[in-house]
């Protein structure tokens, strides 16, 4: 009796409560499990995607001209590469909000991109004029420096909007980069070079993106990254269709130009400036030397087979030179005065009398930027009009100058 009246209560209370106990121990299991479900999704950052079956690349964009980047499709996914130098094509796996989540086996060594890109950082005036063509310039957020600025509603954006700069060469700040939080970054590496912007970022797995548009040796092919750029930022139709109207119009110059020089000599076109003895110029394969070519002109180096660098003494400059009738790109000499001090001898080249020397900063920007390298290249059309302007000015009077003009001491 003693017994049952001792434990009576805590059957008592058992009897009563022990549909609230069961409750609440059916609540923390089904937390539990809701935990492990949602901490099996949250995998850290460093887990390689699950990956799917391997796929094949096959060429998914035909390009007229550039030589130095491609789109391949392989399985769900696009593939963008783009010429390293010497060395093998980098390649970027693209992935938008239709894309899947396992990505193939043969694609997770490649970085992924996102698309299309809303917060851009770029390193490079050019890629400023390729992405205002495009209407979305706006979406810069990061730039190297805006000394190099040319387009003026872009340098007041700079300070308006406080758009950062992050520096360039030894001053670059990768830190302040990725602070940023850009959705891509576009940078340029030409070897070994402090400048080089693309290896120190791509170390960091930042999503950087090279280009190698600078590399192109025709006027079209350069003007044809357009196409890339408008697949990064969502434009793909709009790059494609702005390019095709540019590369119509550019060939229709060329042939105008070209129909009415059938019976007049071309004028012989001289470029670079002289340096401590040397003279550099533009190798005879490249992007001015085809210009010139397409422009009514002949090269006076057209014989030269290089593509990047080309020089030789200044004496056999100075010897080929007396051949010459315009000469293009004094290197970056603002006045006349300014190639003498460099060396006296160029005023006895013929064209110094007649004074059909051409610089191609006629249009900068607040701190100096040159348009020229923001704009001229894609808009190869106008380019090519400004410089047959030059060569041939009883055929083009009309036109109006955009980027070269005619050096003097003023």
């Amino acid at each position: 009796m003693v017994f049952g009246r001792f434990f009576a209560p805590f059957f008592y209370v058992w009897g009563v409560k022990k549909k609230y106990i069961l409750r609440i121990l059916i609540i923390l299991l089904v937390c539990g499990i809701v935990y492990l479900f949602f901490s099996r999704l949250n995998l850290p950052a460093e887990v390689p995607p699950t990956s799917a079956e391997n796929c094949t690349e096959v060429p998914d964009k035909t390009l007229l001209y550039a030589e130095n980047f491609g789109v391949n499709r392989c399985g769900d996914f696009r593939v963008v590469w783009v010429k390293n130098g010497a060395a093998e094509p980098l390649r970027w796996v693209l992935k938008d909000s239709l894309s899947p989540e396992r990505v193939p086996e043969n694609l997770l060594a490649y970085p992924t991109v996102k698309i299309p890109g809303q917060r851009i950082a770029i390193f490079s005036s050019t890629y400023l004029g390729f992405l205002t063509v495009l209407g979305v310039e706006d979406r810069v957020a990061v730039i190297d420096a805006k000394k190099y600025i040319a387009n003026p509603e872009f340098y007041a954006r700079v300070d308006s909007l406080h758009i950062r700069e992050v520096g360039e060469g030894m001053e670059l700040s990768p830190e302040a980069v990725y602070e940023s939080q850009t959705d891509m970054i576009f940078a340029f590496s030409m070897g070994a070079s402090i400048h080089d912007v693309f290896p120190k970022l791509a170390r960091l797995k930042m999503p950087v993106v090279l280009t190698s548009e600078w590399t192109e040796n025709t006027p079209l092919a350069k003007a044809e990254w357009l196409k890339f750029f408008g697949i990064f930022v969502g434009k793909e139709a709009l790059a494609d269709s702005i390019f095709e109207e540019k590369a119509k119009r550019y060939k229709e110059v060329r042939e105008k130009i070209d129909s009415l020089l059938q019976s007049e000599k071309r004028p012989v076109v001289m470029t670079g400036t002289p340096s401590s003895g040397t003279w550099f110029a533009s190798p005879g394969r490249s992007f001015m030397a085809h210009l010139i070519h397409d422009a009514g002109g002949r090269y006076l180096w057209e014989s030269d087979t290089s593509l990047a660098s080309f020089s030789m003494p200044f004496e056999k400059a100075f010897a080929d030179g007396q051949k010459a009738d315009v000469w293009m790109n004094p290197g970056a000499a603002t006045t006349l005065a300014e190639l003498l001090d460099r060396d006296p001898r160029v005023e006895r080249l013929p064209l110094w009398k007649t004074g059909e020397i051409y610089e191609y900063d006629l249009r900068k920007g607040p701190e100096g930027g040159i348009d020229f390298y923001e704009s001229a290249v894609v808009k190869p059309d106008s380019l090519l009009l400004d410089v047959a302007k030059m060569l041939h000015p009883t055929y083009f009077k009309s036109i109006v100058s955009k980027w070269y003009r005619k050096l003097s001491n003023i």
